[in-house]
């Protein structure tokens, strides 16, 4: 005969996994913690490596031979690694183009009184005005600026054309020459790249002429486009035309060439009753 068992008597926990202990008690059965995820922990240089690649790559063989592959062997990472990061082709270079756009820009302005410093009193440089003249990474530094605002017209211009040289002959200059050519031919491809790196910084250095026309510092009738103009390409075939031999010097004298380049197209923009910025005026 079966006794009916109250239904407020628990029954036996019976131990998971085991039989009951010698005290009779059942054994206490935890979850054991997933075991730790193994692999490689991410690389912090992976990306320095990888846009420096692609920027080598680029340099010597062009938006063809512009490859993962490529990119992948010379920064010794894992293709996946540059798919994760950077989806296509564009937005790899658009990266290692802005990176290294963003290192050449110089840290501070200490105004026209450094950013003059050699020059004559009509503001031309000249020789024997200056102990030495530095090297581009140093008078660029020495003429940078922190916003379009805060200094005269003239550092404004000298700053940005010591960065564009900067640009030109330093380790990826070559990449930023082949740039120009490959945005001309490949127009659709580089329609986004060309308008990040080259675009947005001649549209920020527009705004600042037309600024100056605006306040007077240069003639109403003073052309944007042709001062610019004169002074980018200017700074562009110095740069194209020196032999390899003469490289070293060019970059020695390279600040004293801005500054008298800036200068020069700075009085001829300037017309009859206007505040010509010069290396003496601070606004």
């Amino acid at each position: 005969m079966n006794q009916e068992i109250p239904s407020d008597v628990a029954a036996p926990q019976q131990p998971r996994g085991g039989a009951p202990g010698a005290s009779g008690t059942s054994a206490t059965v935890t979850e054991a913690a997933p075991a730790p995820r193994r692999g490689r922990p991410r690389d912090p240089l992976l990306d320095d490596r990888a846009l420096q690649a692609t920027l080598d790559v680029f340099g010597e063989k062009g938006w063809a031979g512009l490859t993962y592959d490529e990119v992948a062997a010379r920064a010794k990472v894992g293709k996946s690694s540059l798919y994760l990061r950077w989806p296509t082709k564009e937005r790899l270079l658009a990266d290692a183009l802005r990176r290294t756009q963003q290192q050449s820009a110089p840290q501070q302005v200490s105004g026209d009184a450094d950013a003059g410093a050699g020059a004559g009193a009509d503001g031309a440089s000249g020789p024997g005005t200056s102990s030495g003249p530095p090297d581009v990474s140093t008078a660029a530094a020495a003429a940078a600026s922190t916003t379009a605002a805060d200094v005269s017209l003239r550092s404004y211009l000298v700053h940005h054309a010591m960065r564009r040289a900067e640009l030109y002959v330093g380790e990826h200059g070559l990449a930023m020459l082949r740039l120009y050519v490959e945005a001309r031919a490949l127009p659709e491809v580089f329609a986004e790249i060309q308008k990040e790196a080259i675009t947005s910084f001649v549209l920020a250095q527009r705004h600042r002429v037309e600024e100056a026309i605006a306040e007077g510092d240069l003639s109403e009738g003073a052309s944007v486009v042709q001062l610019l103009d004169a002074i980018e390409g200017a700074v562009l075939m110095h740069v194209l035309v020196t032999p390899p031999e003469l490289t070293a010097r060019m970059r020695q004298t390279l600040p004293e060439y801005v500054e008298t380049l800036v200068d020069t197209q700075l009085r001829a923009a300037a017309g009859p009753g206007s505040r010509a910025p010069g290396p003496a005026s601070a606004g």
